[in-house]
């Protein structure tokens, strides 16, 4: 799915990219109400939704509706999400139903025993280059990075 700021964009796999916005919203969860800023649980509710729609819907991290207040805590609560995931090795299908609900059902990985915290963590990395327009180039205009695989970001 694609996952743009600013104009630019690249594709992340979809899987990868909702735990890191499920693990986002605990990060959320985690803060205690003064700590959030004005209207943050909108923005955290819109990050459910994308999740919800899964590939289905392009990702803005500038999303029209938010304001800065919450541009910015969505940045700040993502990037936290992926040092946590960075440091949890995996996340297996049955970790991930137990900790990930969405409208109180365990999120499925689609069928994958796990997916690798390094590999999610990658991807909130890149969304934080894609924001300071530090991605790396792409050799043609037809391509753009892929995301949150096994293996790395690659060429799609």
């Amino acid at each position: 799915m694609p996952v743009g700021f600013g104009g630019r964009w690249f594709w992340a796999y979809d899987v990868s990219l909702a735990i890191l916005l499920l693990e986002a919203t605990l990060v959320h969860g985690e803060l205690a109400p003064g700590q959030r800023p004005a209207r943050a649980d909108a923005a955290v509710e819109d990050l459910r939704i994308q999740v919800r729609v899964g590939s289905n819907q392009f990702f803005a991290l500038d999303f029209e509706e938010w304001d800065t207040e919450q541009r910015d805590h969505v940045r700040s609560i993502v990037a936290t999400a992926g040092r946590r995931l960075r440091g949890c090795g995996v996340v297996t299908a049955a970790e991930a139903a137990q900790r990930y609900l969405i409208d109180g059902e365990p999120y499925f990985l689609r069928g994958h025993e796990q997916i690798a915290g390094e590999v999610v963590a990658d991807l909130a990395e890149a969304i934080e280059s894609l924001i300071q327009d530090q991605l790396p180039a792409v050799p043609s205009t037809d391509q753009h990075w892929f995301y949150g695989v096994t293996g790395g970001p690659r060429l799609r």
